[in-house]
C-alpha cells in the first residue's frame, strides 16, 4: 500500500496526516476545494486535486488509482451524504483500505446531536461497502485549547478556560498523535477491519491539565469552566452558535459524554506510536500561550 488520497488535507486533523504520510514515503493525493491552500502540502510533494465531499464524481476522480483513503468530516457541519460519497467512490475504484478519523466516539443510538448522530450511519455505510477499513475514535483534541479566546486568556491572566465540569476527566489526545495512529494503519497493511478508541498517555481533569500548562509554561495557571454561550462566542463570526451550546450544555449535564476510559495500552499494542503528553504539546505551542 502507497497511494493514499487524504480528505481535510487543509484543516487541522488532515493536514499532520499528510506531512507523516510524506514524511514515511507514501505518495499523497489531497483532495480539496481551493487547491491555493494546499500549495505548501505541494511543495511537500502531495498531489493536490480540486474536488468537494458533496461532489460524487470529483471524489470519484480522486480516488481512483488509490490503494488508501484517509476520511474525516467537519464536526458541526459535515454530513453523512459526504461520508457516503467517499465510502462509495473507495468501493467503485477497488480501495484497500479506509482510515476514518471519526473526531469522537459512535454512539449505539441517536442521542439528539446532528453532529455525533451522523457517525452511526456512516459506520453502517463501511461495514457495507466490503472495503477494509479502520475507525479511529480520538478522544478531545488538545488542539481546541488554541481557540484564540481561550490561548489569550491563559497568556493574559494565567487562567485557562473550557466548557467542561471539575469533575470531568478525559484522556485528550493531540492531532499529531493521530496522524501517527493514521499513519500506524497504513504501515499495517491486512484485509481485517476494526474499530479501534485512541487516546493520549493521561487521563486529566480541567485542573490538572492546568498544572500541565503551568509546568510547560513555568508560572501558575488555574483552571475554569467556561459556559457553553461563552465559548460559542470564541467562534468566527458566521458560525452557528446552538449546536455548540447544546454539545456543551449536555457534557455540563452529563459529565460522562467527556469523561473517557480508553485502554492507551491496548491502543498502543494494536497501532504502536510514540504519544505525545499534554505537557510536552502544550511545550509546542508555548508561543500562542504566551504574553508578547
Amino acid at each position: 500500500m502507497n497511494k493514499i488520497l487524504v480528505t481535510g488535507a487543509t484543516g487541522p486533523q488532515g493536514r499532520p496526516v499528510v506531512e507523516k504520510l510524506i514524511e514515511a514515503g507514501f505518495k499523497v493525493r489531497v483532495l480539496v476545494r481551493d487547491p491555493a491552500k494546499a500549495r505548501d502540502l505541494a511543495d511537500m510533494g502531495a498531489e493536490v486535486v480540486p474536488g468537494d465531499l458533496d461532489d460524487l464524481s470529483s471524489i470519484a476522480a480522486a480516488t481512483e488509482g488509490q490503494d488508501g483513503v484517509f476520511l474525516t468530516l467537519a464536526f458541526f457541519t459535515g454530513t453523512h451524504a459526504q461520508g457516503k460519497n467517499v465510502i462509495e467512490a473507495a468501493a467503485k475504484h477497488g480501495v484497500r483500505r479506509i482510515v476514518w478519523n471519526v473526531a469522537g466516539r459512535i454512539q449505539q443510538q441517536d442521542i439528539g446531536n446532528p453532529a455525533i448522530d451522523k457517525w452511526r450511519p456512516i459506520l453502517a455505510d463501511l461495514k457495507a461497502s466490503g472495503v477494509p477499513f479502520t475507525v479511529l475514535q480520538p478522544t478531545v483534541y488538545m488542539e481546541n485549547f488554541l481557540n484564540p479566546a481561550i490561548a489569550r486568556e491563559v497568556a493574559e491572566t494565567g487562567v485557562l478556560a473550557y466548557p467542561i465540569p471539575e469533575s470531568a476527566h478525559t484522556q485528550w489526545i493531540s492531532h499529531q498523535d493521530t496522524a501517527a495512529y493514521t499513519l500506524a494503519v497504513f504501515r499495517r497493511g491486512g484485509d481485517d477491519s476494526m474499530v479501534v478508541d485512541v487516546a493520549g498517555p493521561e487521563d486529566l481533569t480541567g485542573a490538572q491539565i492546568a498544572e500541565r500548562f503551568g509546568n510547560a509554561l513555568g508560572r501558575t495557571i488555574v483552571f475554569r469552566p467556561m459556559p457553553p454561550a461563552e465559548f460559542a462566542r470564541t467562534f468566527p463570526e458566521g458560525s452557528d452558535p446552538e449546536p455548540i451550546v447544546r454539545h456543551y450544555t449536555n457534557v455540563f449535564s452529563n459529565p460522562e459524554i467527556m469523561t473517557s476510559d480508553v485502554d492507551h495500552a491496548a491502543s498502543l499494542r494494536i497501532l504502536p506510536i510514540t504519544p505525545l503528553s499534554f505537557e510536552d504539546w502544550v511545550r509546542l505551542y508555548r508561543d500562542a500561550f504566551t504574553k508578547r
